[in-house]
């Protein structure tokens, strides 16, 4: 493999060749933001559709998204392994590779930046900064449902 084609596989490049467009017009996309903005309203008037901001919650959240990342990057590995199969070189010559890859790439971002923010709510007295107070439960909820649902597209994707 070249530098050209190392290159990319980088996750600026996956995604410039994968189109935000594409990224915002999801399924997930706009769930997660559905949720987001359900959450801001519902805490704005609270209705009680949504559990209170809980410890709790978000180390269940931070736990989950721990182990799916896990996951999804030892997935990664694996099919990474295959480099230089036959598979691989086919999928290379059929310029697929990236469109296999980036959803693992999104995924494991999108997880990650979860544990980052759960760790965050964790350690830090949200309670003292008003922005982190008002928006970083329903952030945390929305980005780890976005990533759930980019999981299981992932499925078709490989499968």
């Amino acid at each position: 493999m070249n530098n050209s084609e190392t290159n990319k596989t980088r996750f600026l490049n996956q995604l410039r060749d994968y189109g935000i467009s594409k990224l915002i017009i999801s399924a997930d996309f706009l769930i997660a933001t559905g949720v987001f903005v359900i959450m801001m309203i519902d805490k704005k008037y609270q209705f009680g559709i949504f559990l209170a901001p809980d410890t709790n919650n978000i180390v269940a959240i931070f736990a989950a998204s721990s182990t799916l990342f896990s996951i999804t990057l030892a997935t990664l590995a694996i099919i990474l392994s295959f480099s230089n199969s036959e598979l691989m070189q086919f999928l290379r010559s059929k310029e697929k590779l990236n469109s296999l890859l980036f959803p693992f790439w999104l995924g494991n971002a999108t997880y990650l930046i979860v544990v980052i923010l759960s760790i965050v709510y964790l350690t830090v007295d949200i309670t003292k900064i008003n922005f982190l107070a008002k928006y970083l439960y329903p952030a945390i909820a929305a980005l780890f449902i976005y990533a759930l649902i980019s999981t299981f597209f992932l499925l078709a994707v490989v499968i």
